[in-house]
């Protein structure tokens, strides 16, 4: 039995290197370097079109759809027509967030375009709250609403 079976292994290896040899597989082994970010706040959409080149008083209002809060505080913000109010919401699931941008008229929200990004630009606004090592913060961890006050490209204040 145990003769079987090392004769099958090996004709299932000389196998294996007799089709690597015939049809030529090239295997490649890619390095990851940890130290690469793929998505940066800095390659960000928000960060490139809005905050790069600011030269005025901007608002980054957070919210979610599950937060009655978040909507009051848009409200509030849009009340003053001076205010450049932008909107960044929490939610992981696009169709609740289409659905609450167009039950609300949510004007100015960048959560779609910034996917991808959505937890580098967190990370950087709350980057208030220091992590110890080995924690790190998840999209449940930041509080909503919340609102960052830009001046120029300079996060100023947060309430």
């Amino acid at each position: 039995m145990k003769k079987a079976i090392i004769i099958c292994l090996i004709i299932f290896g000389c196998l294996g290197v007799l089709y690597i040899v015939l049809f030529g597989m090239d295997i490649t082994i890619k390095k990851i370097d940890p130290n690469k970010k793929l998505y940066t706040y800095e390659q960000s959409p928000f960060y490139k079109k809005t905050i790069r080149n600011n030269t005025k008083v901007i608002y980054l209002n957070i919210w979610a759809s599950y937060s009655p809060y978040s909507v009051e505080r848009y409200q509030e913000l849009i009340q003053d027509k001076n205010k450049i109010v932008y909107n960044l919401s929490l939610d992981k699931d696009s169709a609740a967030i289409k659905k609450t941008i167009e039950k609300f008229r949510i004007q100015n929200d960048i959560t779609l375009e910034n996917y991808n990004y959505q937890a580098e630009i967190l990370k950087n606004v709350y980057s208030d709250r220091r992590l110890s090592f080995g924690e790190f913060l998840s999209i449940s961890d930041y509080s909503t609403p919340m609102t960052f006050v830009f001046d120029k490209q300079v996060l100023k204040k947060k309430f």
